[in-house]
């Protein structure tokens, strides 16, 4: 501790009191050399000029230098094992009532900080435990009873940076108001809440989507963005540093949990667009999966940010590769969404290469600016942007859970009302009513072994020539996985045998593609029967009839269509 020595004047009068502090200053000031310490008379002060910067070796001495903060980002001698700052400073007797706080907004990677010789705070652990702690801002409370006022203050910080970096290298040391630097620290880790919690409430809608939409496995997918980017924020938010968790710990789950959230964004889109998942794209995806694995895994905490940032730069080539492809073929195939998806992921991308290139300064030192809380908030506006896309998608479904969200068609609830009531007018009527159940053989087939993405589509095929075969005001449900049920308006059995017929003929000239060059002919069966108001008295047993007309139809060795005679129905 440097007390050299303190001046007392008995004051006076009132000026010579005020004057009291500052004629103090000036005397240390000019007794000692100009360059031996700063002045501090109010706060917050930088402390950025007149350090002695002293690089500490292994197996030599101690090389110092005097230098101005922050320094350059160039690399130290592999053989430098730690570095010290110190500089001296005045604080002025006016100063004496605030509650004092040092503030290093960036240290790479560890640190301890010494006042007067005492230690008022540290970061990380240095070898040969190490642990880095390079994400965080440091704030640390200085006790007004380690400070001399009026006299020389000693500041001592010391660092070890995995990297072979500064330890200051962005922005010098602050000491200011305590409270102040901590509302500031807070109102920055506000962002890093409510990104999480945004993320997290955006998970609930889509779990609820799976529970309520059938089939739409996209929903899990994006679920695992979601929940991965908001562990992404919480880790790199103050809490680990608050709750004393293990950083480099920390940091690991951190690097996973962005791997497993873009290794989920590029199946999501896979099944957003109803895409073949093809080896090259799995491969590219279990890249991710195994980088990120093994970051988690790698025992060496010294050279974890290296391997991090090798981890990070094959994230952004895997998910260039794999989610570029899935968007290139979506507009090929003209998917609804693709431009709005492809510009969100365009951004998404840019600002992964952004962060590879500000938080792990190996492979590149650009000397880009810190912002950490840029992949979270970017997350964000992904999952806001998705979630909207996925609701839109939805919208007809939640309209009175009266469509089915892949086919277009009827959900069975509405598809029966709706059924009803033209019994109803039928009934009262001269018009006639035709009730087919058509059965599509290898559709769960195709789903099983060729993937959901061919089963859907020959599904939205199916129903696309259901469509143009009917007319606007005939009924069309997605009965079961892989059943349709249709209600039309006839004028008599020989309409309803004709309208058989042709939606028969429509469906197995559909040729589904499963492969390249190679495609199969949709084997379909189709049962029907006229509804007779005296036999049948409800829904259910008309479409009794209906399936019964069906299994006759799959017992019959050609023409797999069948209109069951109903002798009490006139042509």
């Amino acid at each position: 501790m440097h007390q050299l020595f303190s001046i007392q004047l008995a004051p006076k009068s009132k000026a010579s009191a005020l004057f009291l502090p500052l004629i103090t200053c000036i005397l240390l000031l000019t007794t000692f050399p100009t360059n031996a310490a700063q002045l501090i008379n109010k706060l917050p002060a930088k402390l950025d000029s007149r350090w002695q910067v002293c690089n500490h070796f292994d197996n030599r001495e101690a090389e110092c230098q005097e230098s101005d903060l922050p320094l350059d980002a160039s690399r130290l001698e592999n053989s430098v094992i730690f570095q010290t700052f110190e500089k001296q400073f005045i604080l002025s007797s006016d100063l004496r009532k605030e509650t004092f706080g040092l503030w290093l907004p960036h240290i790479d990677d560890v640190d301890e900080v010494f006042i007067n010789n005492e230690l008022v705070g540290k970061t990380g652990k240095f070898l040969p435990s190490f642990e880095s702690g390079f994400r965080y801002p440091r704030l640390y409370l200085v006790s007004s009873d380690l400070l001399n006022f009026n006299q020389f203050n000693q500041i001592r910080i010391k660092t070890s940076s995995s990297r072979n970096l500064p330890g200051i290298q962005s922005e010098a040391p602050i000491i200011g108001g305590y409270i102040e630097i901590q509302h500031k620290i807070q109102e920055q880790n506000y962002t890093y809440v409510i990104a999480a919690s945004l993320l997290l409430l955006l998970t609930v809608f889509q779990i609820f989507y799976f529970i309520v939409v059938k089939d739409n496995y996209e929903t899990i997918y994006f679920s695992i963005f979601l929940i991965a980017y908001a562990m992404v924020a919480i880790a790199r938010s103050m809490l680990p540093l608050e709750l004393g968790l293990d950083l480099s710990a920390t940091f690991k789950i951190e690097v996973f949990m962005h791997n497993l959230g873009m290794a989920s964004l590029s199946m999501f889109l896979f099944k957003l667009f109803e895409l073949e998942i093809r080896t090259i794209y799995q491969v590219g995806i279990g890249l991710m999966g195994i980088s990120g694995l093994a970051t988690i895994l790698w025992p060496f905490a010294l050279t974890l940010r290296l391997v991090a940032e090798i981890n990070l730069w094959v994230t952004v080539v895997a998910s260039f590769l794999v989610i570029g492809s899935a968007l290139i073929i979506a507009v090929h195939k003209q998917r609804k969404y693709c431009w709005l998806v492809m510009a969100t992921c365009a951004l998404g991308w840019l600002i992964l290469i952004f962060d590879a290139l500000m938080l792990s300064p190996g492979l590149f030192n650009l000397e880009l600016p810190i912002v950490s809380p840029i992949i979270p908030i970017t997350a964000t506006i992904i999952g806001i942007v998705f979630s909207l896309t996925l609701t839109h998608k939805y919208w007809r479904f939640f309209k009175g859970s009266t469509y089915d969200h892949l086919t277009g068609t009827l959900l069975r609830p509405a598809f029966f009302q709706r059924l009803s009531e033209e019994m109803q007018r039928s009934a009262r009527g001269s018009s006639q009513l035709l009730v087919a159940v058509i059965d599509i053989q290898q559709a769960k087939k195709m789903s099983t072994s060729y993937g959901y993405s061919l089963g859907n589509h020959l599904l939205i095929t199916v129903s696309n020539a259901l469509t143009k075969v009917l007319r606007p005001f005939d009924l069309i449900c997605r009965f079961s996985e892989e059943q349709f049920c249709v209600a039309a308006s006839i004028v008599g059995r020989q309409d309803a045998e004709s309208c058989i017929k042709r939606v028969y003929e429509e469906l197995i000239s559909i040729q589904q593609p499963i492969d390249k060059g190679v495609e199969v002919f949709v084997d379909a069966r189709v049962g029907g029967v006229i509804y007779n108001p005296d036999q049948h008295l409800s829904v259910s047993h008309l479409l009794q009839d209906a399936n019964y007309a069906l299994s006759k139809a799959k017992n019959q060795s050609k023409n797999n269509y069948l209109l069951i005679q109903n002798p009490t129905v006139t042509a």
